[in-house]
């Protein structure tokens, strides 16, 4: 630890510590999801998240490919070309080889940048707890009432149903994992999770349905959540921001370090 404090005493150092621990986020999240029935995880040069049925999450979220690139590269490309892998690649500044959206792109894949991955350190929030008329806060300990925060993931996030209720209630029963559900005038409106690991944690699923957006809900659920982390001793906290909450997490105290970047093969292109 007192290496990664000495990172941080210069922009340079503080930077690629801050990328380190979004990275470490990434990989809390989607080996959480990994271990959601149907699903199936692998980790190594390429780390990927393959759904077995019809419904679960899919991404190839780490690529490190120090040796054999020549090699390796291409027999990652076919594999995906074969449905044998996911068909989309997280990229980020931790990715090796380092022009691999380049590669990628050269070999038919669609090359998106997404809204920024963000950063907080837990020591300079400071929960600015106001009331918000007729708006409650609970936590998910139930299957009943995980099924009315996936409702709103699916309706907000996902536009349909990609993940079931019975594989988020794998992730509800970890102990590393805390679901919570705010509720205007009783009715379930938003959402949002945390997954922890050591001294560092990562938000997740934060969403609002649409006819009850920039009401402050998501500021009011998000930091009750920040604040439950807080006690907990973690650190810092890092999320993958949707383009409409970059402002609420700025106005919480994240900060953008990076943009990821998505690399996606159309198969049914071909």
């Amino acid at each position: 630890m007192e290496e990664k404090n000495h990172l941080q005493n210069d922009a340079g150092g503080a930077a690629e510590f801050e990328a380190e621990m979004i990275v470490k986020g990434i990989e809390i999240s989607w080996t959480t999801w990994g271990r959601m029935r149907g699903e199936r995880l692998i980790t190594g040069p390429v780390s990927y998240l393959k759904a077995e049925g019809d419904s679960g999450f899919e991404r190839i979220y780490s690529v490190d490919m120090k040796e054999n690139q020549e090699l390796e590269i291409p027999k990652m490309i076919s594999l995906i070309k074969a449905g044998i892998l996911p068909d989309s690649i997280l990229i980020t500044p931790m990715t090796r080889p380092s022009n691999l959206a380049e590669i990628l792109a050269n070999r038919g894949f669609i090359i998106n940048e997404q809204p920024p991955c963000m950063l907080l350190y837990l020591d300079n929030f400071r929960e600015n707890r106001y009331l918000i008329n007729q708006y409650t806060i609970s936590e998910v300990t139930k299957m009943a009432e995980l099924k009315s925060w996936l409702d709103i993931i699916n309706r907000a996030l996902f536009e349909g149903e990609l993940v079931t209720t019975e594989q988020f209630g794998d992730v509800l029963r970890l102990d590393n994992t805390s679901f919570y559900l705010g509720f205007s005038e009783g009715r379930p409106v938003s959402t949002c999770m945390t997954i922890s690991d050591g001294d560092t944690a990562v938000l997740e699923m934060a969403a609002t349905l649409k006819d009850y957006r920039c009401r402050g809900f998501a500021s009011c659920l998000i930091g009750k959540a920040l604040a439950d982390l807080q006690e907990k001793g973690i650190r810092t906290v890092s999320l993958r921001a949707e383009e409409d909450g970059v402002g609420v997490y700025t106005r919480l105290g994240f900060k953008a370090c990076f943009n990821r970047v998505i690399a996606f093969y159309n198969r049914k292109s071909i």
